[in-house]
């Protein structure tokens, strides 16, 4: 079995707030930056490390590296299912 996690609609929605409140940016991102966020998370926890996004000390409000860490209702797990090769395959 292989399991994949990533973030979802509550996740979204928790790194669109925390953009919004600590970012100089504020609301201004896309669907599509935030899903790049996202990703960045889900980077993270695919590597054993926890779903986390940082802003820089460059762009956040308050001059300093901001990191936020989704919570456990913003993340899915994906189970995928290996199947063996049966009788006939012929690998490649």
């Amino acid at each position: 079995m292989i399991s994949t996690s990533y973030i979802n609609e509550q996740g979204l929605k928790e790194i669109q707030d925390f953009l919004a409140s600590h970012h100089k940016k504020g609301g201004s991102f896309t669907p599509e930056m935030i899903q790049a966020w996202a990703q960045e998370a889900e980077f993270q926890m695919n590597q054993d490390n926890p779903p986390v996004i940082e802003i820089k000390e460059w762009d956040s409000v308050s001059g300093h590296t901001e990191q936020y860490e989704i919570s456990a209702a913003g993340i899915d797990t994906r189970v995928e299912v290996e199947r063996e090769a049966g009788p006939g395959h012929k690998g490649g």
